[in-house]
């Protein structure tokens, strides 16, 4: 009988070991973030190595108008997906300006992936773009390590 009860503690205690051990090992696990289906756009400081300050980024189509916009916070670095885009065409050319406030005047972002030869971005439809922008007055991080 102690043998049995010495068995099943035994079993108890690897039983709790390898709970704690996967329980752990999915606490550390990071989901992707799921890439929408469609047309999307999202507004990422990442490349730059800058983060937004609090207001109103709006991505404008090359004469035209808003297609999609973000309120973000100071520090912020990522819309996150900004979804059920509608551009009209196949393809549009866009800027991103950045408002800090109602009845402001707009500053145009630099858009690091840019069209070829051009300084603005991109939305096609039924695709994703992030639009990897930085402050046109910052220096961006990537140039200031080739230095």
């Amino acid at each position: 009988m102690k043998k049995l009860v010495n068995v099943s503690v035994l079993f108890g205690i690897i039983a709790l070991v390898m709970l704690l051990a996967v329980g752990s090992a999915a606490a550390t696990e990071v989901e992707p973030e799921a890439v929408p289906e469609g047309t999307a756009v999202r507004i990422d400081f990442e490349v730059a190595g800058h983060a937004a300050k609090r207001g109103h980024y709006s991505v404008q189509q090359l004469g035209g108008g808003e297609i999609a916009s973000w309120y973000a916070l100071d520090g912020w670095e990522d819309s996150g997906w900004i979804t059920n885009v509608d551009i009209g065409n196949k393809t549009v050319w866009v800027e991103v300006v950045y408002y800090p406030g109602p009845d402001t005047e707009g500053t145009v972002m630099r858009i690091l992936n840019h069209v070829p030869d051009e300084a603005y971005g991109w939305v096609s439809v039924g695709m994703v773009h992030a639009l990897e922008v930085a402050w046109p007055d910052q220096e961006i991080m990537a140039e200031a390590d080739e230095n």
